[in-house]
């Protein structure tokens, strides 16, 4: 299942008194985006989240420590477990859960066949998430048991392009990021055997260049950090890439002279101008830039408007924006949900 459908679903369990109660797994690969999807639920919800990362929890961390009162043990509650009264809803995103210590699983375990721990009872108003990576992902991983895995939900997760994208539009990533992994899709996501041991490109390595490239390093240092989060093969690629970015036709011009500036003929550079203008399309200067945008095909207009909405759905109130809208209903559609 898609990334950028999980988080929608969750909120349809969520929402249902049944169904929250059945804790979700959500499995794949490293990097793809599954805490991410869980914070964006606990936004759009106004909840609170406790999020473990299990594979760095001791098995004291959950059951908590003893005390003695009255000549009678008692386990006391870990602080970080929710309050009844002070936090009635919310969601407890268990991490990790195929990498934890079988000793640290199995207390987790109980969390999600009972939603209690000792005498702890988790609160009718709370949904266990949890998440862990597929022994072919080449993580550290445990096999889970059977009568567990029955017990849950299971969602396989994977991303695509338009998921990243939607996510790149919402949260800020440098449309050079964009421009690139809409050019070269095969490098968003890309681990196979040469991977293991090193380091590969995923959403979240993408998401790190990005912020990266607020800094001004000089090229030869770039590079070197940004193998550090996508690896060789990608940094190299994308340095290449930043190349063409300066190659490209001033944005400025093309929001102030539309008319002026020619449609560039390679798909590499459109992608580059694709990407700037949805970074910088708003309701003021949409109608000079719908001059410059109805001269590109059809899917890069299509892919501009839609990520310059979901940035910032004020662009609507653009007056060629309707036009736009019209010929796009399906598209629209689908940016507003």
């Amino acid at each position: 299942m898609r990334i950028g459908e999980i988080s929608n679903i969750l909120g349809t369990l969520y929402d249902n008194e049944k169904t929250r109660k059945r804790a979700t797994f959500l499995l794949g690969a490293s990097g793809v985006g599954k805490s991410a999807v869980v914070n964006q639920l606990a936004e759009a919800r106004g909840l609170p989240v406790v999020d473990l990362r299990l594979a760095q929890c001791d098995p004291t961390d959950l059951r908590g420590v003893p005390s003695v009162e009255d000549d009678r043990t008692k386990w006391n509650v870990p602080s970080f477990f929710p309050d009844p009264e002070e936090q009635p809803k919310g969601i407890l995103f268990l991490d990790e859960i195929t990498s934890a210590p079988p000793a640290v699983a199995a207390i987790a375990y109980q969390l999600v066949l009972d939603r209690q721990q000792g005498e702890y009872k988790l609160p009718d108003g709370w949904m266990i998430v949890l998440a862990g990576n597929r022994q072919s992902d080449r993580g550290v991983t445990f096999a889970m048991p059977a009568p567990l895995m029955n017990r849950m939900t299971v969602l396989e997760v994977d991303t695509v392009l338009d998921d990243f994208l939607d996510y790149a539009a919402l949260n800020d990533i440098d449309p050079r990021v964009m421009a690139f992994v809409s050019d070269r899709a095969d490098l968003l996501h890309k681990f196979d055997k040469e991977s293991y041991g090193k380091q590969f490109p995923t959403p979240r390595g993408w998401e790190s260049v990005s912020n990266k490239l607020a800094i001004p390093f000089d090229a030869a240092a770039r590079v070197e950090l940004l193998k550090g989060d996508v690896g060789h093969e990608a940094a190299v690629a994308f340095e290449q890439f930043l190349r063409v970015w300066e190659t490209m036709p001033s944005l400025n011009k093309i929001f102030e002279t539309p008319d002026e500036v020619d449609v560039p003929s390679e798909i590499n550079v459109r992608y580059c101008v694709a990407m700037g203008m949805s970074a910088r399309l708003t309701a003021g200067n949409f109608n000079n830039a719908w001059k410059f945008l109805k001269r590109m095909p059809r899917e890069f207009q299509t892919l501009v408007v839609k990520l310059a909405y979901q940035r910032d759905n004020s662009v609507s109130q653009a007056t060629d924006f309707t036009e736009w809208a019209l010929e796009n209903r399906e598209v629209f559609k689908r940016a507003e949900s």
